[in-house]
């Protein structure tokens, strides 16, 4: 029989990667370090454009894409630029659609988007499953865990984020940036009583708040989202409708280590979007003082180099998503790459004729693909970093090791 595909990391890519290894009869394994799936905030709203809706469509079943249309939600228009005390500011050029929202493009919470991708694959999936190291063979590679436990497979693909256990021992000497900026991300659920203290005009379409003239001050895009199946959709369960939003500031601005800002709790996560919003009006402040504390965190905005220097490949492992390409989250294009690369792989090792055929050719055009890709998504996502968010430009990121 042969070995199984092991991918490790149950994020939106790895669990791509798994429906689309499902739709072409090809044995995997899928493992996640969580301990279920529900075990802590998913992040904010995604906004699925042309590269991800093309690979869902190519991974998954007809069935499975249209149950992931279902759980959507709206897909708003743009709403309003206005600084912290509600003024409002002209818009630039450079607001308004993402790169490759000319076509169709869905808004999904990303927490109601993986359960959607899980359906199916309960047999294939292991929570609890920490990784700790890989070993090559001749023949296969064999995967421990901290448990104890092993797995052998035909390929390991590293798909656990940007602190990828896989790729620091993949690729060790991998450097990445860190642009200086922090965000913290929240949903305040649209209650009447939070919808009495918005103003109308903050109610429709995604908005930004921002002052030119004090670069002190935080810059939050904010954006309503309604799920028009909830009625027709049972499982998943669809959120009631929220108010989404991401505030954007200069580590200087928080008391908190880019280490530490990975281990920050929600509760305080949320205490301090609340004092960094302190003096703003009332109707932006409500955003922030009835959010719901325990979907709030912060993370710092990291990313891999725009030119990615390619390496010696593999025939036992690889990588995808943010375990390779973490991007800044202003340009849509994180999750979307991360997508591609899921149906990329899953195509080459079917036109491979199966795992038997997977070899050091396959694995290095892969990779030389997802390179090439990630260039022109990171170069997008910092192109909206500057101008709507103040991110530095890349020479005057610090140089990390992710």
């Amino acid at each position: 029989m042969a070995l199984p595909v092991l991918i490790v990391g149950a994020g939106l890519g790895g669990i791509c990667l798994a429906q689309a290894l499902k739709k072409n009869n090809i044995p995997f394994k899928l493992f996640e370090q969580d301990v279920k799936s529900t075990f802590r905030a998913q992040g904010y709203r995604l906004r699925i454009t042309k590269n991800g809706v093309d690979a869902l469509k190519e991974a998954l079943t007809p069935e499975l894409f249209t149950l992931f249309e279902k759980t959507c939600a709206d897909t708003p228009s743009f709403g309003v630029r206005i600084k912290p005390d509600g003024t409002h500011l002209p818009s630039p050029a450079g607001f308004g659609p993402p790169p490759g929202a000319q076509s169709k493009s869905y808004t999904v919470d990303r927490t109601t988007f993986r359960e959607a991708l899980l359906s199916g694959l309960e047999e294939h999936v292991f929570f609890g499953k920490s990784l700790e190291q890989y070993t090559i063979h001749p023949d296969k590679v064999t995967i421990s865990f901290a448990d104890g436990t092993t797995e052998d497979g035909s390929l390991l693909v590293g798909a656990d984020g940007v602190r990828s256990q896989v790729r620091k021992q993949y690729l060790p000497s991998f450097q990445g940036l860190d642009t200086g900026m922090r965000i913290i991300f929240g949903k305040t659920p649209s209650t009447p009583e939070f919808l009495a203290k918005l103003e109308e005009e903050y109610r429709h379409g995604m908005s930004l708040v921002l002052d030119p003239e004090d670069a002190s001050q935080p810059r939050v895009l904010f954006e309503s989202i309604n799920f028009p199946y909830a009625e027709e959709v049972t499982e998943p369960q669809l959120p009631d409708p929220y108010m989404y939003w991401v505030l954007c500031t200069q580590s200087s601005q928080l008391p908190i280590s880019r280490e530490k800002s990975w281990h920050t709790g929600p509760q305080e996560s949320a205490d301090l979007s609340r004092k960094l919003t302190n003096s703003w009006s009332p109707s932006l402040r409500a955003i922030f003082d009835m959010q719901d504390t325990s979907q709030s965190a912060i993370r710092s905005i990291l990313s891999a180099m725009p030119e990615i220097a390619p390496w010696e490949p593999s025939s036992r492992v690889t990588l995808l998503g943010d375990a390779i390409h973490v991007m800044p989250p202003t340009g849509a294009m994180g999750a979307n790459t991360a997508l591609r690369d899921a149906a990329d792989l899953a195509r080459r090792i079917a036109l491979a004729g199966g795992v038997d055929g997977i070899d050091q050719a396959v694995i290095g055009d892969y990779e030389a693909s997802l390179r090439d890709f990630a260039k022109t998504a990171i170069e997008l996502s910092w192109q909206g970093g500057m101008k709507s968010f103040g991110l530095k430009p890349v020479d005057q990121c610090e140089r990390i090791k992710l």
